[in-house]
């Protein structure tokens, strides 16, 4: 999940008067509303077609919540706040965003429908992942009516969003990257909250959890990307080390390391934000520079020390 910059202009079909007489019907559908009664069926106008295209062009065709690159015409319209009904309570939905463009995101099936999905631990090995395989899923993961909070929820027709203390994370309104850890250091690219003086984060809790970001599908198409990025990432540094290994002129040591560092770039092409999973690469080969910077500095120190012995 990256943070993607919605901006102000919307589709137009959300402002035309089909649009607006269905809000209207909605509106008169629940000053009737009972705790009790379904929620408003008949809204259609978020689907229109310049929607799904203006939600796949600000996303680069990939779902909002896990970044997996969605065929076109499977992509869903996801209500962020959903607008029929919430999970665990009485509350009627949020019915009165639901044309609202900042509250639609694209999204895949298996993010945004109940199904169920194996859970894969940043703890688990081959074998472990292997056995899980061999039973049924029994958990239902995913989306669908889930909207946990940590304030009182938004009554119609309040757009504030922060009101409410939301715990699943918008991608245009809060930036993931403070809230989520990726484990690539473990077999298997897993995602956890990141820790702070407080415990983990529980936005990044939330979100995890309400989404299913660690399925096992998700994880194994991350883990897939990974591997590649760890080969990468061992051929630099042997090279590296092979290269540094009998070199003592300064300016082929500054030439050998400026190499590593245009393998290293060209790696970060596939943090590009049209790359599937670019925050799981972003992450990884981030730490890899800093990893690599830290490791050149500590080599010419030593070189420094031992010439000066």
């Amino acid at each position: 999940m990256i943070f993607v910059e919605r901006g102000d202009e919307e589709p137009s079909s959300l402002s035309s008067a089909a649009t607006i007489g269905q809000a209207q019907a909605a509106f008169d559908y629940y000053q009737r509303w009972a705790v009790g009664d379904p929620g408003f069926s008949a809204f259609t106008r978020y689907r229109e077609y310049d929607v799904q295209q203006a939600l796949r062009t600000l996303f680069n065709g990939k779902c909002a919540y896990c970044e997996k690159l969605i065929e076109k015409g499977i992509a869903e319209v996801e209500h962020y706040r959903p607008k029929g009904a919430v999970e665990g309570c009485d509350h009627p939905g949020y019915w009165w965003l639901a044309l609202k463009w900042s509250n639609l995101l694209p999204t895949c099936p298996g993010c945004n429908k109940a199904m169920k999905h194996y859970v894969v631990t940043a703890d688990m090995t081959v074998a472990q992942v292997e056995a899980m395989q061999a039973t049924e899923p029994r958990s239902l993961m995913g989306k669908a009516t889930q909207f946990p909070v940590g304030a009182p929820r938004l009554q119609a027709t309040s757009d504030d969003h922060f009101a409410e203390q939301p715990f699943l994370i918008d991608p245009t309104r809060t930036d993931p990257a403070s809230e989520l850890m990726w484990r690539n250091d473990a077999k298997y690219s897993v995602v956890e909250p990141t820790d702070s003086v407080g415990g983990p984060s529980i936005l990044g809790f939330e979100t995890i959890r309400c989404v299913a970001l660690n399925r096992l599908d998700l994880v194994q198409s991350r883990t897939t990307i990974l591997n590649r990025l760890k080969v990468s990432r061992t051929r630099i540094m042997e090279d590296l080390e092979s290269d540094l290994a009998s070199a003592t002129d300064p300016a082929l040591i500054s030439l050998h390391v400026e190499s590593a560092l245009r393998r290293v770039n060209d790696m970060k092409g596939s943090c590009a934000p049209d790359q599937p999973f670019s925050a799981m690469t972003r992450a990884f080969i981030n730490a890899f520079a800093a990893e690599l910077d830290a490791w050149v500095q500590a080599k010419l120190a030593a070189q420094q020390l031992s010439h000066s012995v």
